[in-house]
């Protein structure tokens, strides 16, 4: 049994977030583990759910044309999904279903300031999962 089976990749369409698919893609090469990529449709309260489905949708298609699509995958196991709610608990909440025991995510960079104002998806991620986090600037 692999020390690693499986690997998600958080990703937000910035090129930390690209950086970060290029390691999941090297390290599960490496690891031969699957690569689960996630992106997050940070959805309001208010939304009707038949949007919020066809957006989903719309999303995953994008995460595929940008990322397992641009993969050749014959020698690896790729993944895309589009998840709607609040970024760092819609991935920890998948992560810990599909039982990924390292998720790879991009930085912004953002200061001690700016994170406390503003929150950071990496620093909640390091914080809720219970998973190894690797953060990619």
């Amino acid at each position: 049994m692999a020390l690693i089976p499986r690997l998600v990749v958080a990703y937000d369409f910035s090129d930390p977030a690209r950086r970060a698919f290029e390691l999941g893609v090297f390290m599960g090469r490496q690891l031969d583990a699957e690569v689960h990529v996630i992106t997050v449709l940070d959805s309001g309260d208010e939304k009707d759910a038949s949007k919020t489905k066809r957006e989903l949708e719309d999303l995953r298609k994008l995460l595929e044309m940008q990322t397992c699509g641009a993969v050749k995958s014959d020698d690896l196991r790729i993944e895309c999904h589009a998840l709607a709610g609040d970024p760092a608990e819609a991935i920890v909440a998948r992560a810990r279903e599909i039982d990924a025991p390292l998720i790879v995510c991009g930085t912004t960079g953002k200061g001690a300031v700016a994170r406390t104002l503003l929150g950071s998806v990496s620093h909640e991620l390091v914080h809720r999962s219970g998973a190894i986090v690797m953060s990619v600037p």
